[in-house]
């Protein structure tokens, strides 16, 4: 399966794309129906070509693959980016999302480009108002069609900014059953970086989230920050000589794989996508579509497995209550009884040591009983 860029990929892809500001978009392409290409120009820099594949990856490219009839949609980009100077480009953070803005003197035009599911992109006027969009659409909370204002979807939690008592709080709310899995979708790290945070913080990836300690919460808090924070050291990941992965910088998780080193990640981006998609494209349409099927159901096993492991532990948990129900009912009136007449500090206090009463919780006013 091709790559998606992650939002970490997206915040390390943006240190060189800065590079293109101030460019002036000299023509406009497509390749198929989705796939564009903005040719920019800048002083003393020259001609530079940004590929936009939604969905999954931009980058510069050196060529470009172009259809010799415009699309309608790369038609309308024509009419109103061309002669405009591309003003500022930047992630809507932690969004998968880019906000490319283009000025004339008498005109502002913003693009916006998803890379989340299918992807799309959003042309919109200075007030972010939508023109067209390379594919309509209308969710629950948002609607994409010409004359809406341009909202995007928001993670609860930003990964670039995230503290510590917010993490423990998604993490004590978490609905995933692995920290992992939690961290990748919930945080919106992705498989890798996840993968690569539980290493930094020595963690078990297959914990339950909310059985990570305070301990390991600031730990995990300061590996984002120090992967944020790392320089970049491009690679294409190779597994078995055939390309598996591209990343922007060193990862831990990587480094028994073999791998080719890149002066930028651009370059990296558009090596890895040229085989990946070349790849692709040799296969038939039905080849493809068995493929996407058979990763369907294989998801789908492995969240049906997890699931009747949770049910597994939910029975003996429920089991161990009941067979216990009357020394829990006591403890439960005894705890009640007291609370009217002590604070819950005084009521951790006086349990310590206590033979059946393993810890109390101040903040959260529970107890763990050890059955």
């Amino acid at each position: 399966m091709t790559k998606q860029l992650s939002s970490l990929d997206m915040h390390f892809l943006l240190q060189e794309l800065k590079d293109i500001e101030n460019s002036r978009v000299d023509k406009l392409y497509n390749y198929g129906k989705e796939e564009a290409y903005i040719q920019l120009h800048k002083a003393n820099a020259g001609k530079s070509i940004l590929r936009i594949i939604p969905g999954k990856a931009i980058f510069l490219a050196l060529e470009k693959s172009i259809d010799e009839t415009p699309s309608g949609f790369c038609m309308l980009l024509r009419k109103h980016l061309e002669g405009k100077f591309l003003d500022s480009i930047h992630q809507l953070e932690p969004e998968r999302i880019l906000e490319l803005v283009f000025k004339s003197k008498d005109e502002t035009r913003i693009l916006y480009i998803e890379f989340f599911g299918k992807g799309n992109i959003v042309l919109c006027d200075e007030n972010h108002k939508i023109i067209d969009s390379l594919i309509r659409h209308k969710f629950k909370d948002r609607t994409i069609f010409p004359k809406e204002q341009y909202k995007h979807p928001s993670m609860e939690y930003d990964l670039f900014k995230i503290k510590d008592d917010e993490l423990a709080n998604l993490l004590k709310n978490a609905k995933k059953d692995k920290i992992i899995t939690s961290l990748a979708t919930e945080l919106g790290l992705g498989g890798v970086y996840s993968e690569e945070i539980c290493i930094l913080s020595d963690i078990d990836k297959n914990t339950e989230p909310n059985e990570i300690s305070e301990i390991q919460v600031k730990n995990i808090v300061n590996s984002i920050k120090k992967i944020i924070n790392k320089k970049l050291n491009p690679k294409i990941i190779l597994e078995n000589d055939e390309f598996t992965d591209v990343a922007p910088i060193d990862l831990e998780f990587y480094v028994d794989y073999k791998n080719k080193k890149f002066s930028s990640f651009n370059e990296a981006l558009e090596e890895y996508y040229a085989h990946q998609l070349k790849s692709i494209k040799k296969e038939s349409p039905y080849t493809n579509k068995i493929n996407e099927l058979n990763r369907i159901i294989e998801e789908q096993k492995m969240s049906l497995e997890g699931l009747k492991s949770k049910e597994e532990e939910n029975r003996k948990k429920a089991e161990a209550i009941y067979n216990n129900y009357q020394l829990i009912k006591e403890v439960l009136e005894e705890i009640n009884k007291a609370s009217k007449k002590y604070s819950w500090e005084e009521i951790k206090e006086k349990l310590k040591g206590h033979k059946l009463i393993k810890d109390v919780d101040v903040k959260n006013k529970t107890v763990v009983v050890d059955i």
